[in-house]
């Protein structure tokens, strides 16, 4: 298994329980981990089989964009989810950090493993 990692994808989304949280924006720092068989992925371009980070990016953000969660395990749970089945990925490890969620600490974080039963 070959794997692709995407760091400190930078979201700014509405996401949490409290009535100020489901209305002021807030940053959220999320990390991918796509496991993959690198004996599928080519490097031409006319083949369907390679992973578009910048693609699996763009979903982040719109999923990010268009949906509110109320906690980063939902979303992180969705996330995976939704990438897993839209691309059939083999394997995916997610941490989606909420920095300063609460005082005196710097981030608060959840991370999360799948596999697709279906690969």
């Amino acid at each position: 298994m070959d794997i692709i990692y995407i760091e400190k994808l930078i979201v700014v989304t509405k996401i949490g329980i409290y009535n100020w949280e489901k209305i002021n924006l807030q940053k959220l720092i999320i990390d991918l981990e796509i496991g993959y068989s690198g004996s599928l992925v080519r490097y031409d371009k006319c083949n369907k089989y390679f992973i578009d980070y910048k693609v699996v990016s763009d979903e982040i953000m719109l999923i990010t964009n268009n949906k509110h969660f109320y906690l980063v395990e939902q979303l992180a749970e969705y996330i995976v989810q939704h990438l897993i089945k839209k691309f059939n990925m083999f394997y995916i490890k997610i941490k989606v950090s909420k920095p300063n969620a609460i005082p005196n600490a710097s981030n608060v974080s959840v991370i999360i493993k799948r596999y697709n039963r279906n690969n």
